[in-house]
């Protein structure tokens, strides 16, 4: 919730009041805390135990990008591509800003000490996220309601969408 609020600024960009969108993010927080832990369990080995192996340089960017398309995809699968369009160009500057804050909080490892974990492809990872969310509770029902709950806090382009997501 700290990087949320870091990021508060995107939430008005789309007409939401935040401290509405704040509370639908809030009672979805055991879901995020879930899905959180399981993709760290699902990477378990990715910290070198005993002397540190050098692994593959990853660009944030890359990552990004395999979200979104991910994203895209089930939008288009969903057919509300179109009326979301303009929300998703605020979703890319909110990644942003929310990975910048996450990478701040955990101490900048990557940048300061040149550190990374080793993990799979981005897209690998994106899958394996996506099936964690799901598995926590961010299934069809659980997306419409977080959702919907977006659209009554003010979140432009959510009205007459929310109960066309299918999440596959």
């Amino acid at each position: 919730m700290p990087c949320a609020d870091q990021c508060k600024s995107f939430a008005s960009a789309v007409g939401a009041d935040y401290g509405k969108l704040r509370q639908c993010l809030l009672a979805k927080e055991p879901q995020l805390r879930k899905t959180m832990a399981c993709v760290e369990a699902s990477h378990g080995n990715a910290c070198a135990k005993g002397n540190p192996l050098m692994v593959e340089k990853r660009y944030p960017e890359t990552l990004k990008i395999a979200a979104l398309s991910e994203i895209n995809a089930m939008l288009v699968k969903n057919g509300i591509a179109g009326q979301v369009k303009g929300l998703m160009s605020t979703g890319k500057k909110l990644f942003g800003c929310m990975r910048k804050c996450v990478d701040a909080k955990a101490g900048d490892c990557a940048k300061k000490l040149g550190c990374g974990l080793q993990l799979p492809p981005d897209n690998a990872l994106v899958q394996n996220a996506k099936q964690c969310a799901i598995q926590s509770g961010f299934n069809t029902a659980g997306i419409r309601e977080l959702c919907n709950c977006a659209a009554g806090a003010g979140v432009k382009g959510l009205a007459g969408v929310c109960n066309k997501i299918n999440v596959v």
